[in-house]
C-alpha cells in the first residue's frame, strides 16, 4: 500500500512560524505595549516581566499599579488585552477580564464573591472557545486568565480613619486566590455532545492578577510624612521646560520618590495581601513633554479624535507645535488628572471650531480640494488666558 503524501501548502498560504513562548521576552513585550501606552516606560518594564513570568508558567507575576487618575492604569490593562489578541502565540492567555473591586464583595453579608470573578473569566473563555466548549477546555482556558481588578484602593481596610470590614474581606479573599487555590465552579459544558451542568475544579495558581487604583489620600499621607521635621527627608527639585523654551526650577513632590511599603499598610492595605505582588509599580505624573506626545500621537487623544471628526467635512485639522506645547503645559498644571486634563484644555479651543468651522477666519481652501484648519499658538494662548492661566 502506497503511503499518501500530503502536498506542501502553496507558498502564499504558508502559516507564519510560531515562536516559543520563552522567545517572546520582556523587551519584545515592552515594544508591543509601547504601541498604545505613552510616557510610562518604567512601569511597562515591570509589567512586561510580569507577563513573561505568566506566559512561560515559571512563577506568578502579580502587579499592583498605583497612579493618579489619567496616568494610564486602565490604558495599560486595555493594551495588555490588545497584545494578547494581536500576538498569535498568546492565544491560550486571551481569557482576560477587567472588573471593579467592589463587585467582588457582598456588602450585606460581608462575603467575598469569587463566583462573580470566575463568571467574567468564563464569558471571555467561551468567546474564545465557541458556544459549546468541553469542561476540560473551559477549565484550561480559565486557569490561564489574566485578572485585572480596578479601584482596589476603594477596598482598603481603613476608610476615613475607621475600620472597613468590606475591604478586609476582599483583600483576604483575593489573597487566597493569589496564593493558589482549587475552586469548585459550577457551570454548563459540552459532555458527550450535550450541554450539561458540571462542576469544574479551577486551580488559580497560574492566573495573573493585576490590581490598580488611584489611592486618593496616599499622596497627602506620604507628603506630610516627608515634610515632617523629624523625617530627615527633603523634597527634590526638578527642571521644568516651558512652551516658550525657558527652563524653571520647581521643588515638587512625586509619590514615586518617597513611597515605602509601610505607607501602604498605614493606608489600609493588608500586609499579607501586598506580599503576593511581585512589584508595586507607581505610574509617574505626566510631564509637559509626555502630555504633548500624547496629544499629538495617541490614537484616542482629543486632537486626533477631532481630526477624525473634521475629516467627515473634508477639513484637514492641524496644530502648531508651539500650540501643542502650550496646551500640554496648561494641562500639566493639573497633574492629579493626568492625560484627562488635555481634554479640558483642548476643549476650550476646539468646541467653537467643531460647532461651525466654516465661519473661522483661519479656514483655508486647498488647491487639491478640501480645506485646512490650523490650531495656532495664538489660539492656544487666548484659550489659556480666558481660563485665567
Amino acid at each position: 500500500m502506497t503511503e499518501k503524501k500530503t502536498p506542501p501548502p502553496a507558498e502564499g498560504n504558508q502559516e507564519p512560524t510560531q515562536r516559543r513562548m520563552d522567545e517572546i521576552g520582556p523587551p519584545v513585550i515592552l515594544e508591543e505595549l509601547r504601541k498604545g501606552v505613552l510616557g510610562q516606560n518604567t512601569a511597562l518594564r515591570f509589567v512586561s516581566v510580569a507577563i513573561y513570568k505568566h506566559t512561560t508558567g515559571k512563577v506568578s507575576g502579580n502587579i499592583m499599579l498605583i497612579g493618579n487618575s489619567g496616568t494610564g492604569k486602565t490604558t495599560i490593562m486595555n493594551n495588555i488585552q490588545r497584545m494578547y489578541h494581536d500576538v498569535p502565540e498568546y492565544r491560550p492567555f486571551r481569557a482576560m477580564t477587567i472588573i471593579n473591586a467592589n463587585l467582588l464583595v457582598d456588602a450585606e453579608r460581608l462575603e467575598f464573591q469569587p463566583s462573580r470573578l470566575f463568571s467574567a473569566v468564563e464569558q471571555r473563555a467561551r468567546s474564545l472557545l465557541g458556544p459549546k466548549p468541553g469542561p476540560d477546555a473551559l477549565r484550561a482556558t480559565m486557569e490561564q486568565a489574566t485578572i485585572c481588578i480596578d479601584e482596589i484602593d476603594k477596598m482598603s481596610s481603613i476608610v476615613a480613619g475607621k475600620p472597613n470590614p468590606i475591604g478586609v474581606v476582599l483583600q483576604q479573599g483575593l489573597l487566597t486566590l493569589m496564593e493558589g487555590e482549587k475552586v469548585a465552579y459550577r457551570t454548563f459544558a459540552n459532555v458527550d455532545g450535550e450541554d450539561k451542568q458540571v462542576t469544574i475544579t479551577i486551580n488559580t495558581e497560574h492566573m495573573m492578577f493585576i490590581c490598580g487604583g488611584a489611592f486618593e489620600g496616599l499622596y497627602d499621607q506620604v507628603y506630610f510624612r516627608v515634610v515632617s521635621p523629624s523625617s530627615g527627608e527633603k523634597l527634590k527639585s526638578h527642571a521644568i521646560h516651558t512652551a516658550d523654551g525657558q527652563v524653571r526650577i520647581e521643588t515638587r513632590f512625586e509619590l514615586a520618590d518617597y513611597l515605602k511599603p509601610e505607607d501602604l499598610f498605614t493606608y489600609g492595605m493588608v500586609p499579607q495581601f501586598m506580599s503576593r505582588f511581585d512589584n508595586v509599580v507607581l505610574l509617574r505624573d505626566l510631564d509637559v513633554q509626555i502630555l504633548k506626545e500624547i496629544l499629538l500621537h495617541s490614537v484616542d487623544s482629543p486632537f486626533n479624535r477631532s481630526r477624525r471628526y473634521f475629516e467627515v467635512m473634508d477639513i484637514r485639522l492641524e496644530i502648531d507645535d508651539v500650540a501643542a506645547a502650550i496646551i500640554a503645559e496648561e494641562a500639566e498644571k493639573n497633574s492629579r488628572t493626568g492625560a484627562r486634563a488635555l481634554r479640558t484644555v483642548f476643549g476650550r479651543i476646539i468646541n467653537r471650531l467643531e460647532f461651525d468651522p466654516w465661519q473661522h477666519e483661519g479656514l483655508e481652501k486647498l488647491p487639491s480640494g478640501g480645506h485646512r484648519l490650523v490650531i495656532t499658538r495664538d489660539m492656544a494662548r487666548r484659550a489659556v488666558a480666558r481660563n485665567g492661566g
